[in-house]
């Protein structure tokens, strides 16, 4: 129940944020939406997931425990999306 609530929310907050360039909505839209959705573990051991970055600034705040190894799936999504993004452009050029 958590995670569709939070992924509606998400896809509203990635539609709201994007509108703000109307140029490269779609790039920036995938681009947050990525950002807040990406899911990490929370705790190793366990099979536990949040999003990423929330959990990072939980830690960081509360816990006062800097840890990138929660933004580590963060990272990777983020590389994939750039990538993604970036074919995206050039066959758009190619054949559009």
């Amino acid at each position: 129940m958590f995670w569709v609530i939070y992924v509606a929310t998400s896809v509203l907050i990635s539609i709201k944020l994007a509108g703000i360039s109307k140029k490269y909505f779609i790039e920036s839209f995938v681009i947050f939406l990525t950002i807040f959705l990406t899911p990490a573990q929370i705790i190793v051991s366990e099979s536990d997931y949040a999003p990423s970055l929330l959990t990072f600034f939980f830690n960081l705040i509360f816990q006062q425990e800097f840890s990138i190894r929660v933004l580590r799936p963060l990272m990777l999504s983020l590389t994939f999306c750039f990538f993604s993004l970036f074919l995206y452009r050039v066959i758009k050029r190619k054949f559009f």
